[in-house]
């Protein structure tokens, strides 16, 4: 289906228009995505940096509070007073020692507990969440005095004993076990230091036990469950079981999961690639490959090792960050709907003020071709305006032509006419002599006879009568030489071809006996008349007989044949003359083109002929075979021009 220009436009500016948005468009939401992911990465970043930070602040507190109370005044008093003093001092020692705990622990909202803990594993005096936990356990040999319990086997007080004075061991974070009951208490952090007698002999180690909470607090509060999650996972080449577990999560069950039994690790919830990242380097930042969320992870170790630690993990989920990417989305959605319909207002804004004038050209140019007088009017100053006086100037030009030439194609016609005339003179010449000798034989016989006095009136009416005929002869001659040679206006009428080709056989008879040839046409009465001009047409028989006639030999044949068609009338005129070569058949229609010898044609009765055909709406075919003849096919359209 063919576009009219309206449409080309607007989908022109459609196609420049729509790729132009959707490639702007995805540029801002790209540009637009990745400020807000730089921004969230870096806000991550900060975010963990600071958690290191206050992590690592809480650890030097810790430490700084272990090593305040190992070198308080009472605790030394009483390392001494286990030293020197007997059973009874030892005792008093003891419950000074308690007091004095139960003071630092109520003083530090982050301790949990206090131990003091013998060189043997019996601890002597500890103080858990404001309360002095009574001495009902075993004596301890070295004091010879009940302890509360024992922890020889601990892993932390065997790591303890084997630190030099000043020094501090840190345990790991995990759910301690109370001794009084079956179940878990929240999670802690053991920080613990030995303590020396006088003579540098193991008194004892200081246990305190810092709440974990105050780190999972820290960790959670970094963003909340809307926008991601945050978590503390440990890093611990050297023990698998503890290896990539959960110390502290949003969901508390997955928390501690190698002590509570869910077993619940990074390494089940996140890709491998990325855990390893957590794993390997101390910080950076990962996107996942499935939900496109961004991780930044910090690396904190408490026991001053690359090995074994704590990841600091922050999660920002895609559908936070990328928030702010649906209103930008909304927005640039809105935008383009806007400059689509401002750009199809445009275009058809456009389009009109350009087609109105090109309309107005349209219908003047049409209105030309059916009335060439016809002007083109427009108010127009710009190209168009200068189109339409471009085809008014043509319209000029070409009327001014077409009248120069009918005017002379009328003279060539007159000029073929003349010459088919002038072909035809000597025959018609003898014609009209022999009527006219016979006339003026009987007329002076009549003469004779008057002047004799012998005037037979039966033999003068006869003579009359012969006269008369003879006389009618010639007028005939003379009416059909003149009606085939005077001028005529061109004149559209129905006519009967029979009539048309037996006028054009008359004007040519004698010619064709005197060269022996008779022509075979046999009139069809069925035949339709069409509607031509017929006094042309008549101009077209004759100069296609005399071509024959010129082709053929004396005692030639010449045959025209009539026949009706779907929607035409065909004429052919066929000779057996020498018919026409090759090299000529692409010229025989061309104007003065001629085979005849100089003198014998002018060389424009077929290109008259084909103009005369063509213009009346038919055309001219030709079939021609050298040395067999050659037949010219004239077909007119039954319903006329």
């Amino acid at each position: 289906m063919k576009l009219k220009i309206g449409q080309r436009v607007l989908l022109m500016m459609l196609a420049v228009i729509v790729p132009s948005l959707i490639m702007l468009s995805l540029l801002a939401l790209g540009a637009t995505e990745k400020t807000l992911r730089d921004k969230v990465t870096r806000q991550l970043e900060e975010l963990a940096g600071k958690a290191v930070q206050s992590v690592d602040s809480l650890v030097q507190d810790s430490e700084e509070t272990l090593t305040a109370i190992a070198t308080s005044r009472q605790v030394q008093t009483s390392i001494q007073a286990l030293e020197t003093a007997d059973e009874t001092g030892r005792s008093q020692a003891l419950e000074t020692l308690d007091s004095a705990l139960l003071g630092f622990q109520r003083m530090d909202g982050t301790l949990q507990a206090i131990r003091l803990i013998d060189a043997e594993g019996y601890v002597l005096s500890k103080v858990r969440e404001g309360e002095i936990i009574p001495r009902k356990g075993p004596a301890s040999p070295f004091s010879r005095t009940s302890s509360v319990s024992t922890k020889g086997s601990r892993s932390y007080f065997q790591k303890t004993l084997k630190l030099g004075p000043g020094e501090i061991w840190v345990s790991n974070l995990e759910r301690g076990w109370m001794e009084e009951g079956e179940y878990w208490c929240p999670a802690m952090v053991r920080f613990s230091t030995p303590l020396f007698f006088s003579d540098g002999r193991l008194a004892a180690i200081l246990v305190i036990n810092v709440w974990g909470e105050t780190v999972g607090t820290l960790v959670n509060r970094m963003i909340s469950e809307d926008e991601g999650s945050a978590f503390l996972v440990e890093r611990n080449l050297a023990d698998p079981s503890r290896h990539g577990i959960y110390l502290f999560h949003h969901d508390s069950t997955c928390a501690f999961g190698n002590q509570t039994g869910s077993r619940i690790t990074a390494q089940s919830q996140y890709p491998a690639e990325i855990v390893e990242g957590w794993m390997s380097r101390d910080q950076g930042v990962q996107q996942h490959p499935e939900t496109d969320d961004i991780l930044a992870h910090r690396f904190y170790s408490p026991y001053g090792t690359d090995d074994r630690g704590w990841v600091i993990v922050v999660n920002a989920k895609k559908s936070f960050f990328l928030g702010p990417l649906a209103v930008v989305t909304g927005r640039i959605l809105a935008a383009s709907a806007l400059v689509l319909v401002l750009t199809v207002l445009g275009a058809l804004y456009f389009t009109q003020s350009l087609l109105r004038p090109i309309r107005t050209v349209v219908d003047g140019t049409q209105a030309i071709g059916r009335d060439l007088s016809f002007r083109i009017r427009t108010d127009s100053q710009d190209e168009i305006g200068e189109l339409a006086a471009g085809i008014n100037a043509m319209a000029d030009a070409l009327q001014c032509n077409l009248e120069e030439k009918e005017r002379i194609e009328q003279q060539i016609y007159e000029a073929e006419k003349l010459s088919s005339i002038g072909e035809m003179a000597s025959g018609l010449a003898h014609e009209l002599n022999t009527p006219l000798g016979n006339i003026r034989a009987l007329a002076t016989l009549n003469r004779k006879d008057l002047s004799g006095g012998k005037l037979d009136p039966s033999a003068l009416d006869e003579d009359l009568r012969d006269i008369e005929t003879q006389t009618e002869r010639c007028s005939q001659i003379i009416t059909g030489l003149l009606g085939f040679a005077r001028r005529q206006n061109p004149e559209l009428a129905l006519w009967d071809m029979n009539e048309l080709i037996l006028k054009s056989l008359n004007l040519l008879r004698l010619p064709m006996e005197k060269k022996g040839i008779e022509p075979r046409f046999s009139p069809c009465d069925q035949l339709p008349q069409v509607k031509v001009d017929g006094h042309l047409l008549q101009q077209v028989f004759v100069n296609m007989l005399l071509n024959a006639l010129d082709a053929v030999e004396k005692g030639g044949q010449i045959r025209i044949d009539c026949t009706e068609l779907d929607h035409s009338l065909r004429v052919s005129f066929s000779d057996n003359g020498a018919g026409i070569r090759p090299e000529h058949r692409s010229k025989i229609f061309d104007p003065f083109f001629t085979t005849k010898e100089v003198g014998k044609g002018t060389g424009l009765g077929l290109s008259v002929s084909y103009g005369i055909v063509k213009n009346q709406g038919g055309h001219i075919e030709v079939d021609s075979t050298p040395g067999k003849g050659t037949a010219f096919h004239i077909s007119l359209p039954l319903g006329g021009l």
